[in-house]
């Protein structure tokens, strides 16, 4: 009954964002309760805080971590219903830091946290003498946790490489974030 609910779940999710969860489907049909699991993470990655650009910002960056083309375009298309704008992740993924304004604050920061980089401490100090601590509290749960869904689906021999992205109107080519 649990697996029957769940997949019903799974496929709104996949009508929602045109996106294949196959790995989902997979895991459901071994556990429910790994599924409801997984599931319950969303709670720790939608913690958006009091500024949706640098958390997206950081998922986005998070999940570029992971190397997951289709989990990437996931994460900007639900950035995108969130208000997080477009030509900021755009600029974002171009290393364009300029015209990334807020949101790339947050890449930057998850980038930095991710690959332990010399920065990292004055991204943090930037974020919480400009936004406060739920900001940085935001951030740094998407650097954390949006890892785990291309990660998992690596693990699981379900992830695909990082290619072209639409965001929005923009397209973007995967470049490595310089710092």
């Amino acid at each position: 009954m649990l697996k029957s609910i769940l997949s019903k779940m799974i496929r709104k999710f996949e009508s929602h964002y045109d996106y294949d969860a196959s790995y989902m489907h997979d895991i459901n049909a071994i556990s429910a309760s790994a599924t409801t699991r997984l599931m319950m993470l969303s709670g720790m990655t939608n913690y958006s805080g009091t500024n949706k650009p640098i958390w997206g910002g950081a998922a986005l960056a998070a999940t570029l971590y992971g190397d997951c083309g289709p989990c990437a375009q996931l994460v900007i298309d639900r950035l995108l219903e969130a208000g997080v704008d477009a030509k900021q992740l755009t600029a974002c993924i171009n290393n364009d830091w300029p015209t990334a304004g807020t949101t790339g604050l947050g890449f930057r920061f998850a980038h930095a946290t991710l690959h332990n980089l010399d920065n990292l401490d004055l991204l943090r100090n930037e974020i919480v003498e400009k936004y406060g601590d739920k900001t940085l509290l935001a951030a740094s749960f998407a650097t954390v946790s949006y890892p785990v869904y291309p990660l998992l689906k690596r693990a699981l021999g379900s992830a695909k490489a990082c290619q072209k992205l639409m965001i929005g109107e923009y397209q973007a080519v995967i470049e490595p974030p310089q710092s």
